[in-house]
């Protein structure tokens, strides 16, 4: 009786650690997908501020 108890025991906490765990990867995975997100906005303003108007560039030859 004694072994069933403590195998349920186990049983529950390592569940309990492995439901933790889980929910540590899915916060990390959503993290980097925010700051991945960031960055891609942040890369875009880049690009847009550096864009040039084809009205100023001097194409003579």
């Amino acid at each position: 009786m004694l072994d069933s108890v403590s195998s349920i025991a186990a049983l529950a906490t390592q569940m309990s650690t492995q439901k933790t765990a889980q929910q540590v990867e899915v916060a990390v995975l959503a993290k980097a997908k925010e700051l991945q997100d960031q960055q891609g906005q942040n890369a875009l303003k880049l690009l847009e501020s550096a864009s040039v108007s084809a009205s100023s560039v001097d194409v003579r030859v």
